[in-house]
């Protein structure tokens, strides 16, 4: 299982098989986001994990920056708040 894949699990509260099979699913449809989505993925957890492999196969650098500014928009703030 890939790095993504293990993100999007941990990110959706799915769990990995669902995962990988909504990454896969999503990079079968090559970009076309007017693709019919599968019933498994319309609500909950699925459709959360749906939409984290859709954005990281369609727009990985949206995905990739938005990860490094969970961890870095804390950090900065602590730094901020630390040094003033």
């Amino acid at each position: 299982m890939s790095l993504t894949v293990t993100i999007i699990a941990k990110l959706s509260g799915a769990d990995p098989h669902t995962a990988q099979r909504a990454y896969d699913v999503a990079g079968a449809f090559d970009g076309e986001l007017k693709a019919p989505v599968p019933e498994e993925f319309t609500y909950g957890a699925g459709a959360r994990c749906y939409a984290f492999a859709t954005i990281a196969q369609t727009k990985p650098a949206l995905f990739w920056g938005g990860l490094v500014a969970i961890v870095a928009v804390p950090v900065l703030m602590l730094v901020k708040v630390l040094h003033g």
